[in-house]
């Protein structure tokens, strides 16, 4: 893998680069949130014009600092955007879908310049001279098309730097129980499967979980015990069995909703010699800001397994949708939301053990 360097931002000082990644990041939510709008509002040319003014100053951050070769790619970007507005380039979801995923890829070459002061230079001028095709198009009709290749050939790209890892990958992650504990989790496992049927899930759902559960755990050399967390990951929602009883709109419903981590820890906790599972279950929606419930804690005062199972079935439930029938090859959003959360929902160092279990699934499908 060839890489590229920007000395002149490695020089910067620390304080400004960190300023600089919050901004990027601050701009790319902007971004994705505007996107969303359209996509579940409809378009406007007043969104667009956000989206470009967005775009523009996380382009010029990136001057200011030296990144030249990110700044073409985004500068394309805002090229395609700005035809957009001047309506000789026409929006399309996949256009859309395609900012998100180029601005997720300049970003991951950001850290990687920040980090170890070089990059990935084959996935930039894959981006580049991709985007260089598509603002070129002569027929506009064509190009959602092309947006949809370019994506293709980006996550092919990534596929195959993962390829070279995969003689020394594996998901089997072996847990030991006792003959009690056993028939324990063989009793969560059916009560889970039937809750995800009752709440429209595939009945996999919690076999799912458990499996990236076990990953990050293992990324993060166990903080929890295996066999609580296993407990955890299939309980975690069977307090939303009493949401099921009210109907949309029931005030009832929301308070089902709020104190449903309370219900399941309690459902839990009458299986003796599960504590550390019934506290993960009771912590699985609090936040490490301190935004979530049901008591609003902070940081350290939450479970790791709490923040486990948590961003475990984010990403399960974006890229498997309510079906689960079907795998929706929507990786790359699940990840980008789970990122998003860094700081705010998760913590920022439980993030790098999710991407690092998360690249060790998307390998173990591609093989």
């Amino acid at each position: 893998m060839s890489q590229f360097a920007c000395k002149e931002f490695s020089a910067l000082e620390k304080e400004l680069k960190d300023d600089l990644l919050e901004c990027y990041v601050e701009a790319q939510e902007e971004i994705e949130s505007i996107l969303n709008q359209i996509e579940d509002d409809g378009f406007s040319f007043e969104k667009l014009d956000n989206l470009f003014r967005s775009l523009h100053s996380m382009k010029g951050n990136c001057s200011v600092c030296f990144l030249d070769p990110l700044v073409d790619v985004l500068h394309k970007l805002e090229e395609i955007v700005d035809g957009m507005r001047g309506r000789y380039i026409g929006y399309d979801y996949q256009l859309g879908s395609l900012t998100n995923i180029i601005l997720e890829e300049v970003f991951t070459l950001l850290q990687q310049l920040y980090k170890s002061h070089g990059a990935d230079r084959d996935i930039l001028e894959l981006m580049q001279s991709n985007l260089d095709e598509l603002y070129a198009m002569e027929i506009d009709s064509a190009r959602p098309e092309k947006a949809a290749q370019i994506i293709k050939s980006i996550v092919n790209f990534k596929e195959g730097v993962l390829e070279k890892e995969k003689s020394s990958l594996s998901l089997l992650i072996k847990v030991e129980f006792t003959e009690l504990q056993q028939e324990d989790i063989d009793t969560f496992k059916g009560l889970s499967s039937k809750l995800n049927r009752l709440l429209g899930y595939s009945p996999e759902r919690g076999e799912r979980i458990l499996k990236l559960c076990l990953l990050i755990n293992e990324e993060l050399k166990y903080p929890e015990d295996p066999v609580q967390l296993s407990a955890a990951a299939y309980m975690h929602d069977m307090g939303m069995a009493v949401v099921l009883k009210f109907e949309e709109g029931n005030p009832n419903r929301e308070k089902a909703i709020s104190s449903h981590p309370i219900v399941g820890a309690q459902l839990l906790s009458k299986h003796e010699g599960w504590e550390q599972a019934v506290a993960i279950v009771m912590a699985h929606e609090e936040k490490f800001d301190g935004n979530g419930f049901p008591e609003g804690l902070v940081g350290s005062l939450i479970p790791t397994g709490a923040f486990v199972v948590s961003m475990a079935a984010m990403f399960i439930d974006v890229v498997w949708g309510k079906s689960g029938d079907e795998y929706k090859k929507s990786a790359m959003r699940a990840i980008q939301k789970v990122n998003l959360e860094s700081g705010k929902h998760f913590p920022p160092h439980l993030i790098e053990a999710f991407n690092r279990a998360v690249r060790k699934l998307l390998v173990a499908k591609n093989k």
